[in-house]
């Protein structure tokens, strides 16, 4: 009886939302919510769980000799997470894509799992409406990488009569023809090249090493034709951003995160960039998600020895916003019709020109500015959309709110709209829906 009333002590980073949704039966679970940069050994020592973001480094000098049972990271990447010096062993059948098991600590073994794919759905629909800066008829599309992002953004174009072209070396091994991204790009595009441009998406896990390195992938060498669209959602070293000269590129990661320097948003050549900080999968949508698969994690690993957890579940995601577009049934019906995606519509959900314009004022506003020692207070200026500094030797320092500013940005996503209208038909709304809405039925 008394393992069963066994409290589970939960450490976990402040920032992530619904928290207390999840956690809140507090004859289970004792939690406590700590800023990330306070989660350390000594903090977790006595804990069972640990629940984390990116910024925290899951290594053996943070879970040696400590009571953790359970690490469940809310990302969908794995980087921050030392796996070789942990001895982790990834096991994909029993958990998640990236589950990882049997770290032998000094007293337990620990599962480490990551929420792998919970915010594919955002980042499809950033994705989606950076498409709007290449216009109306430019429907073909190269997707590099086919992990749960890649194939959610494929399925979308689908519905819209892309032309797509999808790598991935893990899927492509017995094609040598697509063994390197840049064939089946020059394959694919040989009739593209002479009538005009091309959108490039960049959905890749990232790697220095290995068969299928992903460092800088794309670079100054690559040669991608200028007039093509170029979208980063992955890691901002998978793309040699600073050097490539480009026509028009969409970054929304940046070197040296989740604490880069002011450098890390300098670039060297003259093209037109529209610019985030790493928000495309940033929606409380996600982050609901996200903690979802972390939960359900830890039930699996944890419920042996807790009992209690069975019959525990959190309350749905349900906070949505209801939305009238009686207003844009005409211009929605005409997308419909010509097979086109409704950019101005989605515009008024998730506006990539307005994110960068802000995001650009907040990096060159003097208030951020303030945070840099007093010989660090430079000349900053905007032109074409790039930042410019007068001694590029002096941006050396951290920018320490990066993640502060980051977690201000959080957004709805799609499927947090409820949109209605009278006489709706059931093919606007399969649209709709494909594009991630809910659908308020009468």
């Amino acid at each position: 009886l008394s393992d069963f009333w066994s409290m589970i002590n939960i450490v976990a980073d402040k920032e992530i939302p619904y928290l207390d949704e999840f956690f809140s039966n507090e004859v289970v679970f004792k939690l406590k919510k700590l800023d990330w940069s306070k989660i350390h050994n000594e903090i977790i020592k006595d804990a069972d769980v640990l629940i984390s973001r990116s910024v925290t480094k899951i290594n053996k000098e943070l879970l040696e000799n400590t009571n953790i049972k359970y690490v469940g990271s809310i990302t969908s990447g794995h980087d921050h997470i030392d796996k070789d010096g942990l001895g982790l062993i990834e096991d994909t059948g029993k958990f998640t894509d990236f589950g990882f098991t049997n770290f032998k600590g000094q007293k337990k073994s620990i599962l480490v799992e990551t929420a792998h794919g919970a915010n594919s759905k955002s980042v499809a629909e950033y994705t989606i409406c950076a498409l709007g800066l290449s216009g109306d008829e430019i429907k073909e599309i190269l997707i590099i990488g086919q992990g749960y992002i890649g194939r959610r953004i494929k399925r979308i174009l689908e519905f819209f009569d892309y032309q797509i072209t999808t790598y991935d070396p893990y899927k492509n091994k017995e094609d040598k023809k697509y063994f390197n991204w840049r064939y089946a790009y020059e394959d694919k595009t040989k009739e593209s090249k002479e009538q005009g441009p091309y959108n490039i998406s960049v959905n890749v896990s990232y790697s220095k090493e290995g068969e299928y390195p992903s460092h800088e992938m794309i670079n100054k060498e690559s040669l991608i034709p200028s007039p093509t669209l170029l979208i980063n959602t992955s890691r901002g070293e998978a793309i040699d951003y600073r050097n490539i000269s480009h026509g028009q590129f969409v970054n929304d990661v940046w070197n040296n995160e989740p604490s880069p320097s002011y450098k890390d948003f300098i670039v060297e050549q003259s093209y037109e960039i529209y610019s985030s900080p790493h928000i495309a999968g940033h929606t409380y949508e996600a982050k609901y998600k996200s903690l979802a698969v972390i939960f359900d994690g830890l039930k699996r690993h944890l419920k042996e020895e807790y009992p209690s957890l069975n019959g525990i579940s959190p309350s749905p995601f349900s906070k949505k916003k209801k939305v009238d577009i009686s207003d844009d049934l005409q211009e929605l019906e005409s997308s419909l019709q010509k097979k086109q995606i409704p950019f101005e519509f989605l515009k008024k959900f998730l506006d990539i020109k307005k994110i960068n314009e802000d995001f650009i004022d907040t990096l060159i506003d003097k208030d951020l500015l303030r945070k840099f020692p007093k010989e660090n207070y430079y000349k900053t200026y905007k032109r074409n959309n790039l930042i410019y500094e007068s001694n590029k030797n002096e941006f050396n320092n951290p920018i320490l709110h990066f993640q502060e500013y980051r977690n201000q940005l959080l957004r709805k996503g799609f499927g947090e709209y409820e949109l209605y209208a009278e006489d709706m038909n059931s093919k606007l709304k399969e649209m709709l829906k494909v594009l991630g809405f809910n659908i308020r039925e009468e």
